[in-house]
C-alpha cells in the first residue's frame, strides 16, 4: 500500500524523493551554537565520500557553471532584441506560470456521455482506490466490458482508456510499477485517436510522470508532469492543476532544490485549495519545504493549515504524522514548550493502533527536544526506545533525522561507539539521498539547458520573422501610400459625382413630389366628380322615374279599356314599350349608382319562391311564344317558402331571362330551380340553385368572367346587334353577392349558355292571412303626387271595395277617425314632411289600430325595425310592381294576368 503523498515524515526508500524530512543535516543555527559538539555532518561526510561522487559533484558545479554563463549570453540577447524593439512573445514555458492560472470556462468533458452504469462503476472503482486498490480487479473487469459495447467508436477509446489508467493506477498503488507500465502505455495510445485536450490524457500523462520518477527518469518525470498541466490548464481543471504542480514542486524536492519546490507548492495553493485531501497534502509538503530552508514560522502556519484539513477529514493518523512534522519545526525554532505539546497531542491520537515506525519517528523528535533542554539522560531513554529492536545497517531513509540525533545524544553522553554506529548509518543514508539528488538535479539541469538551448533557436527565428517582417511592412507601407493616394483622388471623383447625383436625384424627387401633389389634388377633384355624377345619376333616375311610372301606369289603364280601337291600342302600345326599355335603363343607372356608394340595401323577409318565379318569368313566356322560341319552367323541385328579398330576387331572374331571350334565334329558354344540399355538408349547408339556360350565341370562355363588369359585353358587335348597355349581368352579381350568394356562368359558344344564381337556403313559414277587413272598409292611400295617386287607383281599385286618398297627415287623421278605413298605403316622401318626427306621426297614425303599409326607398335593416316599432305591419322597397303590391296588400288575391305582360308600377316621386 502507498502512504498519502507527503504526509509521513520519513517515508520509505521508495519514496525518498517525496521525504519531507530536512535532507542537509544540522543547520547553521546549530552549527553556530555547537561549533565543537556537533560537527556538522557535512564535512564528516566528505572526507569519507568516494573518488567517483566527488568527481559528479564536480561536473555537476561545472554543468551549473555552463549554465549560467548560458543564462548571461540569452539575457544579453533578450535585452539587445528589447533594445531593437522586437514584438517578440514571451515562449511557452514548459513549467507552470508562477501566481494565479488565469480562470478558463470549463470545456465540456466528453466522459459526461458515458452510460450511467459505466460512470457507476467508474465512481466506485475511483472510492475505492484510495481505500483498497487490490480490490479493483472485478469492477475493472465489468467496466472493460460495459466500454467495449459502446457503439460510438471515439467515445468506446474513451472508456477502454479511461479502464487502462484505473488498472495502471491499482497495479502502481499495489507496488506493482512493472505491470502499471504498459497499461497506462495502452491508455495514451486509445486516446492518440482523439483530438484536442482530455483530461484523461492528462491524468495518463501524470501517472506515466510519476513511474519515471520512480524509475529515476526526472527529465521525462517533469515532461509529462508540465504536458499534463498544459492539458489540465486548457481544460480549466483546477484541481488536476493542483496535483500537478504539487507532483513539479515534489520532482524538485528530489533535487534539492527547495526554492523551486516552495515556488510550486504555493503556486499549487494558490490555484486549489478546495480539497481536503488535496490541501491537506499541499500544506504538508510545503511546510516541509520552509522547514528544511528555516522559515520555520512559515512552516508552522502551512502544518497548522494541515491539520484543519487532516480534521475536517476525520483522520487522526494523518493529524498525527502532520503533529510530528510541527513537533520537529517547533524543535528547530527552539520552540520546545510548544514542541512537547505536540508532540503530546501526536501521541495520544496513536495510542492503540500498530504505528510502531511512526511511533518510533515520535519519540526521536522527542528525544531532540529533551537533548535542546539539556536532559541528556531523558533524550538517552528515548533514543534507545526509537531504535529498539531496529538493525542499524539496514534502516531506511525514514530513520535518517534519527541517526543524527542519536549520533548527537551519544557523542553528548559519552558513548562514542553507539555514536560511530549511528553516525554511519547516517552516512550511508545521506550518500544515498545525495546520489539521487544529484541524478534527480542533472536531469532536472539537462532538462532545463535543453529548453533554455530551444528558447536561443527560438529567439533567432523570431529575429529572422523580425527582419522579414520589417521588410514586408516597409514594402507594404509602400503600397500603402500609392494605393492611398489612389482611393483619395477615386475618393475625390466619387464625392463629386455623388455631389451631381444628389443635385440631380433632389431635382428629380421635387419633380416627383410636384408631380405627386398634382396627382392628389386631380384624384381629388376625380372623387369629387365621381359623386357628384354618381349623385347626379341617382336624383335624375328618380326624377325620370316619377313621371315615367306615371307615364306606364296610365298605358297600362288605356291599354286595359276594351273601347280602345286597333290603331290607337298599337300606339299606346309602342309608347308603353318604349316606356318599359327607358324604365330598365333608368333602374339600372340607379342600382349602379347604389353599388358604387354603398347604399344598395336588401330586405330579408319570407319570400314565395315558386309565386315569384312564375310571376317573373309569365311576360317572358308569352315573349318566347312570340318570338317562336320555347320556354321550359320547372319548379317541382323548388322549395315553398324562403328568407330572402323577393324584389331584388326578381329583378336578377328578369335580367337572365331578359338576356337569355335576346341572344337566342331559335330553340328554347329554360328556367329551373332546386334545393340542393352540398356533398358532406348538412341541412345548414343546403342553397337555392337558380338556372337559367338558353341555346343562343354563346360566350367564349375566356370572356366568361369579363361580362359581369359594368359596362362590358362579349365584343362591340354583339352590342351593335343585339343592344344593350352592358349593366344587367353586373347589377345581377352584385345583388346576388348582397343577397349571401352568387352568379356564375358557362357556356359552349354557338351551342348556348347556363346562368346558375346560388343563394343560401333558409325556410320560412308562410305568413298568416289576413282578415278580409279591406274588402268590408277600404284602403287609404297616403301620397301626395297625383300621378302616383292616380297610377296607385288604377292598380289597387280593382281588388279593393273602395280607394281613399290623403295628402297630408291631417286627412289621413279625419278618414280614419270616420271608421271607413280598413289598412293603410303610406309613402316615405309624404310621411318625411313632418321633418325628423316621422316616427311620431306614423305612431299616431296606428294608434287606432288600422294596419299600415308603407313605401320606402333605400330601406335598411335599422330604418325598417324602427318603422315596424312606430307600428308598420310591412316595409316595402320602392320601386315595386304592381302584382307584388297587390299581393302584399291583399293576399288572398293573385294577379292572374297583365295584359301587356308588364306589371303596373308605383310611383317613386320624392
Amino acid at each position: 500500500m502507498r502512504h498519502g503523498a507527503g504526509l509521513s515524515d520519513q517515508p520509505a526508500a521508495r519514496d525518498r524523493r517525496f521525504s519531507p524530512v530536512s535532507r542537509r543535516g544540522c543547520s547553521p543555527r546549530q552549527r553556530s551554537k555547537h561549533p565543537v559538539e556537533l560537527p556538522a555532518p557535512r564535512y564528516v561526510l566528505e572526507t569519507r565520500l568516494t573518488a567517483r561522487f566527488r568527481a559528479v559533484l564536480i561536473r555537476g558545479c561545472h554543468l551549473m557553471r555552463m549554465m549560467r554563463v548560458f543564462l548571461l549570453v540569452r539575457t544579453a540577447l533578450m535585452l539587445g532584441s528589447a533594445a531593437l524593439m522586437l514584438p517578440l512573445t514571451a515562449p511557452a514555458q514548459p513549467v507552470a506560470a508562477e501566481g494565479n492560472a488565469p480562470r478558463q470556462k470549463p470545456i465540456a468533458n466528453p466522459e459526461d456521455r458515458f452510460p450511467e452504469p459505466l460512470k457507476q462503476i467508474f465512481d466506485r472503482i475511483l472510492g475505492n482506490m484510495m481505500a483498497a486498490p487490490s480490490q479493483v480487479q472485478a469492477d475493472l473487469a465489468e467496466a472493460e466490458r460495459l466500454a467495449g459495447a459502446i457503439t460510438d467508436p471515439r467515445l468506446r477509446a474513451l472508456a477502454l482508456a479511461k479502464v487502462k489508467w484505473f488498472a495502471g493506477e491499482a497495479s502502481w498503488r499495489t507496488n506493482d510499477a512493472d505491470a502499471a507500465r504498459p497499461l497506462i502505455a495502452e491508455g495514451l495510445a486509445l486516446v492518440e485517436s482523439v483530438d484536442g485536450p482530455l483530461k484523461l490524457r492528462g491524468d495518463l500523462l501524470h501517472s506515466r510522470g510519476t513511474l519515471h520518477l520512480q524509475s529515476d527518469e526526472a527529465a521525462q518525470a517533469l515532461s509529462d508532469y508540465q504536458s499534463a498541466y498544459r492539458i489540465y490548464q486548457q481544460l480549466g481543471e483546477r484541481r488536476s492543476q493542483a496535483i500537478a504542480l504539487q507532483s513539479i514542486g515534489a520532482l524538485y524536492v528530489a533535487a534539492n532544490d527547495d526554492n523551486r519546490a516552495e515556488r510550486y507548492y504555493r503556486q499549487a495553493a494558490e490555484t486549489y485549495d478546495g480539497d481536503a485531501a488535496l490541501s491537506l497534502s499541499l500544506h504538508n509538503r510545503r511546510g516541509n519545504v520552509l522547514l528544511t530552508m528555516e522559515r520555520h514560522d512559515e512552516a508552522e502556519v502551512e502544518y497548522r493549515k494541515a491539520i484543519e484539513a487532516a480534521r475536517i477529514m476525520k483522520e487522526p493518523l494523518l493529524e498525527a504524522r502532520v503533529l510530528g512534522n510541527l513537533a520537529r519545526n517547533q524543535a528547530e525554532a527552539r520552540r520546545l514548550d510548544a514542541a512537547d505539546r505536540t508532540l503530546a497531542r501526536a501521541l495520544s491520537l496513536i495510542r492503540g493502533t500498530h504505528v510502531e515506525g511512526f511511533r518510533q519517528q515520535l519519540l526521536a523528535t522527542e528525544a531532540r527536544v529533551a537533548y535542546y533542554r539539556g536532559d541528556y539522560a531523558k533524550a538517552r531513554s528515548l533514543i534507545l526506545r526509537a531504535f529498539e529492536g531496529v538493525d542499524l545497517e539496514g534502516t531506511s531513509l525514514a530513520f535518517r533525522e534519527g541517526h543524527l540525533y542519536a549520533y548527537m545524544i551519544f557523542s553528548k553522553t559519552g558513548e562514542p561507539a553507539r555514536a560511530l554506529e549511528h553516525l554511519e548509518a547516517l552516512q550511508r543514508l545521506t550518500t544515498e539521498a545525495a546520489k539521487a539528488a544529484t541524478t534527480t538535479n542533472a536531469a532536472l539541469m539537462a532538462a532545463r539547458f535543453d529548453y533554455a538551448n530551444q528558447e536561443l533557436r527560438i529567439a533567432n527565428l523570431k529575429a529572422d520573422e523580425l527582419r522579414r517582417r520589417v521588410e514586408y511592412e516597409q514594402s507594404r507601407a509602400r503600397w500603402q501610400r500609392i494605393v492611398f493616394y489612389g482611393l483619395a483622388g477615386a475618393t475625390l471623383i466619387v464625392i463629386v459625382l455623388l455631389s451631381v447625383g444628389l443635385f440631380t436625384i433632389r431635382r428629380s424627387r421635387n419633380e416627383v413630389r410636384a408631380a405627386n401633389a398634382d396627382l392628389e389634388q386631380t384624384n381629388v377633384a376625380l372623387e369629387k366628380a365621381l359623386a357628384a355624377k354618381t349623385e347626379f345619376l341617382a336624383t335624375t333616375s328618380h326624377e325620370i322615374r316619377t313621371p315615367l311610372n306615371g307615364i306606364l301606369g296610365m298605358t297600362q289603364v288605356m291599354l286595359s279599356d276594351r273601347r280602345l280601337d286597333d290603331a290607337t291600342r298599337d300606339r299606346i302600345g309602342v309608347v308603353h314599350g318604349a316606356g318599359v326599355t327607358m324604365r330598365a335603363l333608368v333602374d339600372d343607372i340607379l342600382d349602379l349608382a347604389k353599388m358604387e356608394t354603398g347604399n344598395l340595401t336588401v330586405e330579408a323577409a319570407p319570400t314565395d319562391l315558386k309565386a315569384t318565379l312564375r310571376d317573373v318569368s309569365r311576360m317572358w313566356q308569352e315573349q318566347a311564344a312570340a318570338k317562336g322560341v320555347g320556354f321550359d319552367l320547372d319548379l317541382d323541385a323548388a322549395p315553398e317558402w324562403i328568407v330572402s328579398d323577393a324584389g331584388r330576387l326578381r329583378q336578377i331572374v328578369f335580367n337572365l331571362l331578359s338576356n337569355a331571350l335576346k341572344f337566342t334565334e331559335s330553340g328554347a329558354v329554360g328556367l329551373c330551380a332546386e334545393k340542393v344540399v352540398p356533398d358532406g355538408g348538412g341541412e345548414d349547408a343546403a342553397v337555392v340553385r337558380i338556372r337559367i339556360s338558353d341555346t343562343g350565341i354563346g360566350i367564349p370562355s375566356e370572356k366568361c368572367e369579363e361580362i359581369f363588369e359594368s359596362f362590358k359585353q362579349v365584343d362591340a358587335g354583339t352590342t351593335r346587334r343585339f343592344g344593350g348597355t352592358g349593366l344587367g349581368l353586373s347589377i345581377c352579381r352584385n345583388l346576388a353577392r348582397a343577397l349571401g350568394g352568387d352568379v356564375t356562368v358557362s357556356s359552349v359558344e354557338g351551342e348556348g349558355s347556363v346562368f346558375t344564381v346560388e343563394l343560401p337556403y333558409i325556410a320560412a313559414q308562410a305568413p298568416e292571412s289576413e282578415s278580409p277587413g279591406l274588402a268590408e272598409r277600404g284602403l287609404l292611400i297616403l301620397d301626395r303626387n297625383p300621378i302616383a295617386r292616380s297610377t296607385l287607383r288604377t292598380v289597387l281599385e280593382p281588388h279593393v271595395c273602395c280607394v281613399r286618398f290623403a295628402a297630408t297627415l291631417d286627412e289621413a287623421r279625419e278618414l280614419i277617425d270616420s271608421g271607413e278605413v280598413g289598412q293603410m298605403l303610406i309613402d316615405e316622401a309624404t310621411l318625411k314632411t313632418e321633418g325628423d318626427n316621422f316616427l311620431e306621426a306614423l305612431r299616431s297614425l296606428t294608434s287606432g289600430g288600422v294596419p299600415a303599409t308603407l313605401l320606402w326607398a333605400a330601406c335598411d335593416a335599422e330604418i325598417q325595425a324602427s318603422l315596424k316599432a312606430a307600428g308598420a305591419r310591412q316595409v316595402i322597397a320602392k320601386p315595386v310592381r304592381g302584382a307584388a303590391l297587390i299581393e302584399a296588400l291583399v293576399p288572398e288575391v293573385r294577379c292572374e294576368s297583365e295584359t301587356d305582360g308588364d306589371s303596373k308600377l308605383v310611383s317613386h316621386a320624392a
